[in-house]
């Protein structure tokens, strides 16, 4: 990939990334591991979706804040 942009470099490795722990991920079979790293994955999307909404209250904070 030829850029320079931060952006586009995190993204493509973020991508890459996650397809080499899918790949491994299909060569698990024990049923015990496979929650554990299920309840692992809803664990880091809870995560982020809680640092995306106050995020998104912080901003709507400072655009409240701006208007005034």
């Amino acid at each position: 990939m030829r850029t320079d942009r931060k952006e586009d470099l995190d993204r493509y490795f973020n991508d890459h990334l996650k397809m080499r722990i899918i790949s491994r991920l299909m060569r698990i079979k024990s049923w015990s591991a496979i929650m554990g790293i299920h309840s692992y994955v809803i664990e880091a999307e809870v995560d982020e979706n809680k640092a995306d909404h106050a995020e998104q209250e912080e901003f709507k904070k400072w655009k409240k804040k701006g208007k005034k």
